[in-house]
C-alpha cells in the first residue's frame, strides 16, 4: 500500500449497502481512488446517489480489486459469503495489498482461516453512518502481523478516523461489548417495571451520553473517587442483571414483526418523516460532539 500522501491508495469497497456506501465515501473523501463493488445492480444505484462522482461502482469483482492496495469486505455477516469474497480477493490483489473485513459479530481468526497469507488480514470495524461516526475498531486474528495492524492504524488516521485496537478477537471487540452491557441492564429495567422505554432513553440521553461524550467512564471513576465507586460496586454489582439469554422484550417484538424503524414500529412507533428527522438528528449531534471533543492525550 502507497505511503506517499501525493500517491493515495487505491481501494476496493466490496459491498454497497449502507456500510458499504459510506466508507466509500471516507475513502474517497480522504483522497483515496475507490472502487465499489456489489452484485446488485438495484444497490449500486442506491450508493451511486450517495457516494462521490470519482467512486468508480462495478459488478465486475475483477474489476474492483484490479490494483487495489487495500480492500474493504462488507457483504453481509455470513461466513461462508465473507470467507469466498475473501478468498477471491487474497487471490487477484497483490501481496501486499492490505485485506480487512467490516464485522460487527465474526471472529477475524475464523474468516482468516480462508486465505493462504493471513498475516495481512484484520478487522476494520466502522460504525454507522460510517462518513459521521468518528472510530474503527482495528482488529487482530490470531495470525494477524503487528505490520498489518500499524498500516491499517495508519490508514484509519489518514482518513481522519480515531483507531480504537483491539488485541484480542473476543466476540463483540470493545464498543458492541459495552453497548450490550448496557442495553442489558436498560432493557432488564423496562422488563421489571422499574422505569418506562421512554423514561430510560431520557435519563441515558439527558445524563450518561453528555457525560460520557465529555470523559470516558474510566476517567469518571477517577473523578469520582475510586473509594466512592469500590462503595457503589458493593451495593450495586450483586444487584445487575447478569442475563446471559436474549432479552424477552426484543424476542417478543421480533416475533411481532415489529422490527424497528425499517418495519415502521419497535419499542417506538417510526414513521419514514420520525426516522428521517431522528437520523438527522443523531448525525447533527454526533458531528457536534466530535467537532468539540476529541479528548487530550496528556
Amino acid at each position: 500500500m502507497s505511503e506517499n500522501p501525493e500517491q493515495p491508495p487505491r481501494v476496493a469497497v466490496i459491498g454497497a449497502g449502507t456500510m458499504g456506501a459510506g466508507i466509500a465515501q471516507v475513502f474517497a473523501r480522504a483522497g483515496c481512488r475507490v472502487t465499489l463493488w456489489s452484485r446488485s445492480e438495484s444497490t449500486l444505484a442506491a450508493a451511486r446517489a450517495t457516494v462521490p462522482d470519482d467512486v468508480r461502482c462495478t459488478r465486475s469483482l475483477a474489476e474492483a480489486l484490479e490494483g487495489a492496495d487495500v480492500v474493504s469486505e462488507n457483504v453481509a455477516e455470513i461466513v461462508a459469503l465473507k470467507q469466498d469474497i475473501l478468498a477471491t480477493a487474497e487471490a487477484a490483489v497483490t501481496p501486499e495489498c492490505l485485506l480487512t473485513t467490516n464485522t460487527s459479530s465474526v471472529p477475524i481468526t475464523l474468516l482468516g482461516t480462508a486465505l493462504e497469507h493471513p498475516g495481512r488480514f484484520l478487522g476494520m470495524h466502522w460504525f454507522n453512518p460510517a462518513p459521521v461516526m468518528p472510530l474503527v475498531e482495528l482488529v487482530a486474528g490470531a495470525a494477524t502481523d503487528a505490520a498489518a495492524m500499524t498500516r491499517a492504524e495508519s490508514l484509519t488516521r489518514r482518513l481522519g478516523k480515531l483507531p480504537v485496537v483491539v488485541r484480542a478477537d473476543v466476540p463483540g471487540f470493545v464498543v458492541n461489548r459495552i453497548q450490550y452491557a448496557v442495553l442489558r441492564e436498560v432493557l432488564h429495567l423496562v422488563e421489571s417495571g422499574v422505569t418506562s422505554v421512554e423514561d430510560a432513553d431520557l435519563a441515558v440521553r439527558t445524563t450518561l451520553a453528555p457525560r460520557w461524550a465529555a470523559c470516558g467512564p474510566l476517567e469518571l471513576m477517577d473523578l469520582a473517587g475510586l473509594d466512592v465507586v469500590q462503595q457503589v460496586s458493593g451495593i450495586l454489582m450483586p444487584e445487575l442483571s447478569n442475563a446471559a439469554e436474549v432479552p424477552k422484550s426484543v424476542s417478543k417484538l421480533v416475533a411481532d414483526g415489529a422490527l424497528g424503524a425499517k418495519s415502521g414500529r419497535g419499542f417506538y412507533p417510526w414513521t419514514p418523516e420520525r426516522t428521517a428527522r431522528v437520523k438527522a438528528h443523531r448525525d447533527a449531534v454526533v458531528s457536534r460532539l466530535t467537532a468539540e471533543g476529541g479528548g487530550d492525550d496528556d
